[in-house]
């Protein structure tokens, strides 16, 4: 979010594309992803014809994000009551298990460290 992060007058894009061994299987490359990334980045107006790539690349992470899905609440309700129930804290993206930007994760682990204090 930096105007050092591109030469002037550029601009840069993160595309994130999700997969699940479950619903959606890895079925390429993730360079095989970077040409279809950016015609759908044309055809959706976000960038033009015109516009000079400079930079493109990839790089895959297994286990990024949380995938939210149809056995997600019943999931969290059994994790968070178990660990609950034994008196471990959870926090921060994994932890809460929802989908949280730094400063988001950050909060919650001060939220949870306060709940630890706030028992002794």
């Amino acid at each position: 979010m930096s105007p050092n992060n591109v030469p002037s007058g550029g601009g840069s894009i993160q595309a994130e594309i999700y997969f699940s061994d479950k619903y959606r299987p890895v079925d390429r490359s993730p360079e095989d992803c970077i040409e279809p990334v950016i015609t759908d980045l044309k055809r959706c107006g976000l960038i033009s014809e015109e516009d000079t790539i400079l930079h493109a690349s990839t790089l895959f992470i297994k286990y990024a994000n949380i995938i939210f899905d149809l056995d997600r609440r019943e999931a969290l309700e059994l994790v968070h009551g178990y660990l609950d129930d034994i008196g471990i804290n959870y926090c921060g993206r994994y932890g809460d298990w929802g989908y949280q930007w730094t400063d988001q994760a950050f909060k919650s682990g001060e939220d949870a460290a306060q709940k630890i204090l706030d028992t002794v």
